[in-house]
């Protein structure tokens, strides 16, 4: 079969969509070499992994996943949430009042300033990372390749070398931070490299020469495992040799739901998709108009400030749109589907690199509010809320594996991509480019930049208050099953890549 690439694509045999375009590839070759649609998911988290480490890194904090098998029609649920340190108490981190300077998550999500921003840099911002766990298990459980042929795309990458271009904007964004580390400084702001330099990352292709041979859960059990762990607690971290050991990505029913009679499907909280079939609970009861209509934009936005108001019930404060996340999904002939969500945190997440491995730790512990005495507070163990709503929707003609990137704002905007899919019968790719809102609280209302000035004009005169963000959530991609036809549609903002 032939290679099929673009951002709307059909093929016979499989297909990914997703951003980086590299990801997208290495699962097309995975296809290419029998592997099936979970293979072709788990060889694409790693190819991303390498190419936006700031996005998505090794040491990424989360994958949350569905996983759609064809043969037996079951669908599950994948959950490989970071967990919290059994050291970590409810009050480990000092909270103030919001200071003067530049916003962080802190100040946007949860009222206050950390000192030192300590749950958001550095080894006490650290997890464990559950990333990897997850792409082990969707090999593990589901693949028919080798787990080493799933490393190796990713390894070739490394082997090659990315332009140092890629990251070179974003560590510029986190030097500060950055340069509190040396071995991240030595990472990431190596010395004589230039934009147009490779960016080779020789300690990365040992990591992942040893990933390859002794398997995943090395990262957790093994050497690699020890090494993060006495490395944090060398820094001042409280993640141990034993909480690294204990971690185990969860397999379970998926969380389901209706809408108009398709069925929903996602990961199990703390992963954030019960909020998106609470939303779509809430719009079937509405008698939507077409979205060329401003009440069909009224109506939605009612609709997800219900939805965040019962989210965030003792933190409703403002979002923020996170850059290090990135959604990919994958099917096959067999009518398997994978859609999966993963996670850095922030760019770059805590800024920590691990010396001799390439890895750069996520920050998972910053998705907890730092003050005591809330639900989504500090324990020891405990997974923190996130906003990764991986969607998987069957309706009578196809099934269809859906996401988006970007913060809270992944919560709003996949509501609204459930919705055109199934109530509007558009492909994955129409459903990704179309405008956007978001809103915790109806003010501000966030419109996306290709938005009807006419129905923005409307809205306002309804008594919005709206702006046009630099994005509303980030790249969606999906791909689409028609059983019938025995053929695969795939696509999204960024590209998808299939036989």
């Amino acid at each position: 079969m032939s290679r099929r690439e673009g951002v709307d694509i059909w093929c016979e045999g499989g297909a990914v969509s997703a951003e980086p375009a590299e990801g997208a590839r290495a699962g097309a070759a995975i296809l290419e070499q029998g592997g099936n649609a979970m293979d072709a998911a788990a060889a694409a988290c790693l190819a991303c992994a390498v190419v936006e480490p700031q996005a998505v890194d090794i040491g990424g904090y989360a994958l949350a996943a569905v996983v759609l098998e064809g043969e037996t029609g079951r669908v599950w649920s994948v959950d490989a949430n970071t967990v919290a340190p059994m050291a970590a108490t409810e009050d480990m981190f000092d909270t103030i009042p919001i200071g003067t300077g530049r916003p962080t998550v802190n100040e946007l999500e949860f009222g206050c300033s950390v000192v030192d921003q300590a749950n958001f840099y550095g080894p006490l911002a650290v997890s464990v990372p559950g990333f990897l766990g997850g792409v082990g298990v969707l090999s593990e459980r589901w693949g028919r390749l080798p787990w080493k042929a799933i490393v190796e795309p990713a390894k070739l990458i490394v082997e090659d070398g990315i332009p140092y271009a890629r990251v070179a904007k974003d560590v510029e964004f986190k030097r500060a931070a950055i340069e509190r580390y040396p071995s991240s400084v030595a990472l990431l702001m190596p010395e004589g490299v230039t934009l147009e330099s490779p960016w080779m990352r020789p300690e990365l292709v040992r990591t992942l020469e040893r990933l390859g041979d002794a398997g995943w859960r090395d990262f957790y059990g093994g050497e690699i495992a020890r090494t993060i762990a006495d490395f944090v607690q060398e820094q001042g971290g409280i993640l141990t040799r034993e909480d690294m050991a204990a971690f185990e990505p969860r397999i379970t029913e998926p969380i389901a739901g209706k809408y108009h009679g398709a069925d929903i499907y996602t990961a199990i909280a703390q992963n954030g998709g019960f909020s998106v079939l609470d939303g779509l609970a809430d719009l079937e009861r509405d008698e939507l108009r077409s979205d060329r209509d401003a009440a069909y934009w009224d109506s939605m936005a009612k609709v997800l400030t219900r939805t965040w108001a019962a989210r965030l019930a003792d933190s409703p404060h403002s979002g923020t749109g996170w850059q290090g996340t990135i959604h990919l999904s994958a099917a096959d002939r067999f009518g398997n589907l994978v859609s999966a969500t993963i996670t850095q945190g922030g760019l770059f997440g805590s800024c920590l690199a691990v010396p001799g491995t390439g890895i750069i730790l996520a920050h998972g512990m910053c998705r907890f509010d730092p003050h005591p005495g809330r639900e989504n507070s500090v324990g020891p163990g405990k997974q923190p809320l996130n906003n990764l709503c991986p969607l998987m929707i069957r309706m009578k003609d196809r099934d269809v594996a859906m996401g988006v990137r970007g913060g809270r704002r992944i919560v709003s905007v996949a509501v609204q991509l459930a919705q055109r899919i199934v109530d509007g019968g558009v492909s994955v790719y129409e459903a990704a480019v179309a405008p956007r809102i978001h809103t915790i609280n109806g003010d501000p209302l966030e419109v996306s930049a290709n938005f009807d000035p006419a129905i923005r004009q409307a809205l306002e005169r309804l008594g919005y208050r709206t702006e046009i963000p630099y994005e509303v959530a980030g790249g969606a991609h999906g791909a689409e099953f028609y059983p019938a036809w025995r053929r695969i549609r795939a696509g999204g903002n960024i590209w998808a890549a299939g036989i």
